[in-house]
């Protein structure tokens, strides 16, 4: 894959058909966590929103020859949780704001910088595509699920 138009058509193939599984997802589920503690859909967006600014940011940084320091942050999972603990507090309508436009600075930032990467770099890049379908599935296997504590109810 060392089109960028590629990775791009299949990061916003993945948009859209999270967007189609939040479309038949009902609104009082958005928030609430599936079974096994699994994300709920907020979180999933927050956390897709956060990895995809993270990537950007990184690359980014890693990108620009005056940058101090291209290394990601020491406690990559302790800056998810802060961003996860954040996006608690916020309404479902902000959280899927921040998404879209990390979606958008992501493919932005391939089709503007694909050419300056190394292949390992690209290769690296790929993962946010596998990250965003795995994310995908699992919503998508919470929404086909019924909620056996519902059923007990």
């Amino acid at each position: 894959m060392n089109n960028p138009q590629l990775l791009v058509d299949a990061l916003l193939e993945e948009d859209r058909l999270l967007r189609c599984c939040l479309a038949a997802c009902p609104q009082e589920l958005r928030d609430g966590r599936g079974p096994g503690q699994s994300l709920s859909f907020k979180e999933t967006l927050a956390h897709i929103a956060f990895w995809d600014n993270f990537t950007v940011d990184f690359f980014t940084r890693k990108l620009d020859r005056k940058s101090l320091n291209p290394q990601p942050p020491l406690d990559f999972e302790e800056y998810n949780r802060q961003a996860l603990a954040a996006a608690a507090t916020w309404p479902f309508g902000e959280v899927l704001a921040r998404y879209l436009e990390s979606t958008g600075a992501l493919t932005r930032f391939l089709n503007g910088h694909w050419a300056e990467l190394t292949p390992r770099e690209r290769f690296d890049l790929r993962i946010t595509l596998k990250h965003r379908r795995q994310h995908r599935i699992s919503l998508e296997n919470t929404l086909d699920r019924p909620d056996p504590l519902a059923a007990e109810a």
